[in-house]
């Protein structure tokens, strides 16, 4: 079966003329090259950026990518749409697959294959994995993030530390609070991108209240290999680009592996050789890509059992809102803005049950400040009153689980049956997850019951016209009230896993699919770099921990 734009239902595969215009692809006659890396999302393209920083006069890289140049620039600057829809447009859409014997699958987000990977329609959010959590990974892993690679992640990025003196000042606010006890209270940091300007050209305000959030890996790239259409790049060392080719095989020939890459417009086979390749297509793709590969069958029978199982993401709850008036002298308003994050600090009760194994986000006036309303015509309504509006929700982290799994395509096929449990079910978290991560031996009335108390705990530290704020509309956690959100793979980890905890205080287990450099067990030069490696799906957006990995693994390239 040849690979077609069709394989993927609105899968799109064009050479666009914002392509030809603003970076030439290689069309070099060599096919040798030191690394080719496979996607170009957060771990391959950030991986792609620093290799070429570090080793590009010296070394020849080659990213390969599926999908296509979509957009020239990332697509939370589109305006007045929504980016659900363009994530949809484009084949990125919820949907439910029929599984084996009946079942029913419910996926949250196709794979999405297209230059840059999800990085152009993620939000830019990038709080970070805390101590506790960090416990899950393998000790040099843990070891090396939490010396220096989390922060060198966050300057990657370009990371943004305030939104402003509104937002320092209710983060203060809140630290004097017994939640500070629990919680470490932050602003959640975001990616820095041009900040708004007055007509004259001069920012509005400081680079550092201006964060929009827009990082994403396709503008990296492009601006790594320069803004040169028409002029050839040569074949001599540094960064080279190849869209639209999809990578059916990685083959071992001795001292080097051979690719063979599909052109997705003409169908045209290519074949690459390299001493390193790097698989970073994803949760999805990089398993599929590997157990199809020529390579698969003399894997070690441990590496190939775990191969595709043990897709995880992090349960998050519905939000439940307030409105308010000040929080202790700090007056808000409908034009006051922030995004803040509780992360807990992984503290034990005395059943030895991490008290709250999850964060807390909350946004002030979230959806007055998104980029979506740079029209004012088009955002909507504000309070009556003029107060601002709060809403919270939880994220918890996520013990890698066994029963789901990116299960093996049909021969010579593409699409393959990925059995996901939905993490929206309270019995199942309540059963088998959140003992897991947590010790936790709560029923679902005791885990709305948690949620509850640290909702009250939040709101009651702000005021509405004097009284101590309420959710509104009296919402509540529970039986017919608030739950858990639809599970989804936005942040879908662990289907090739490294050493990892299968449960809380559990010693890590003997097998794995990738060592602790992320090297493929049983190989020598084949390595993976994306989400599917980690594991544990953390609490917090586990993209700063995949830029962490990503210089981790470049620096032990070279």
């Amino acid at each position: 079966m040849t690979f077609t734009p069709s394989t993927y239902v609105n899968f799109v595969s064009e050479d666009t003329a914002a392509r030809e215009r603003l970076f030439l692809e290689y069309i070099g006659w060599r096919e040798d090259f030191d690394i080719i890396i496979v996607g170009s999302g957060i771990g391959g393209g950030v991986l792609a950026d620093d290799l070429a920083d570090r080793l590009g006069s010296q070394k020849r890289v080659l990213v390969l990518e599926a999908g296509s140049f979509l957009y020239p620039t990332h697509v939370y600057n589109i305006s007045r749409i929504p980016n659900s829809s363009l994530a949809r447009h484009f084949g990125c859409d919820t949907f439910w697959q029929a599984g084996h014997n009946g079942a029913q699958n419910y996926i949250g987000e196709k794979p999405q294959l297209n230059f840059g990977g999800r990085s152009i329609f993620w939000s830019g959010l990038i709080p970070s994995i805390q101590s506790w959590e960090l416990d899950y990974f393998p000790p040099q892993v843990r070891q090396d993030l939490a010396s220096g690679l989390l922060d060198e992640a966050g300057l990657t990025m370009n990371e943004s530390t305030s939104m402003g003196a509104t937002a320092q000042a209710v983060v203060d606010r809140l630290r004097e609070s017994s939640l500070n006890n629990d919680f470490v209270i932050e602003e959640t940091p975001r990616a820095l991108h041009q900040p708004y300007l007055k007509p004259d050209g001069t920012p509005n305000d400081e680079f550092f209240t201006e964060g929009t959030g827009v990082f994403n890996t396709a503008e990296l790239l492009v601006n790594q290999v320069g803004l040169t259409p028409g002029v050839s790049h040569g074949d001599g060392p540094g960064l080279h680009l190849l869209l639209n080719h999809y990578v059916e095989d990685v083959q071992n020939h001795g001292g080097h592996l051979a690719l063979v890459a599909r052109n997705t417009r003409t169908g045209q086979a290519r074949f690459f050789t390299a001493g390193t390749v790097v698989l970073a297509a994803g949760s999805i793709e990089s398993p599929k890509l590997l157990r199809r590969s020529s390579m698969f069958p003399w894997l070690p029978q441990d590496v190939k059992d775990l191969v595709g199982r043990g897709l995880t993401d992090h349960p998050t709850s519905n939000e439940i809102t307030t409105f308010v008036t000040n929080i202790g002298s700090v007056p808000l308003g409908q034009d006051d803005h922030a995004k803040i994050v509780f992360y807990s600090r992984g503290l034990r009760d005395a059943n030895n049950e991490v008290r709250y194994p999850f964060n807390v986000e909350m946004n002030l006036n979230h959806e007055y400040w998104h980029l979506r309303e740079n029209d004012p015509q088009a955002a909507p309504s504000p309070p009556t009153g003029g107060e601002a509006r709060i809403d919270i929700k939880f994220s918890f982290g996520n013990c890698l689980d066994e029963n789901n799994e990116v299960k093996p395509a049909p021969p010579f096929g593409y699409v393959p049956e990925i059995a996901f449990r939905n993490q929206s079910w309270a019995d199942y978290l309540a059963g088998s997850r959140f003992p897991a991560l947590a010790r936790w031996q709560k029923n679902p009335e005791q885990i709305w019951d948690v949620l509850n108390e640290v909702t009250l705990r939040i709101f009651s530290q702000f005021q509405f016209n004097g009284q101590p704020a309420q959710p509104a509309d009296n919402a509540r956690y529970g039986q017919g009230g608030k739950g858990f959100g639809w599970g989804t793979v936005h942040h879908a980890v662990g289907s090739l896993r490294m050493p990892y905890r299968p449960q809380l205080d559990a010693p890590f287990a003997d097998h794995s699919v990738v060592d602790e450099d992320l090297r493929v067990v049983g190989t020598d030069r084949l390595y993976v770099c994306d989400m599917s490696v980690m594991p544990l799906s953390s609490a917090a957006n586990p993209v700063r921990t995949l830029v962490g990995l990503a210089l981790r693994l470049s620096q032990h390239l070279g």
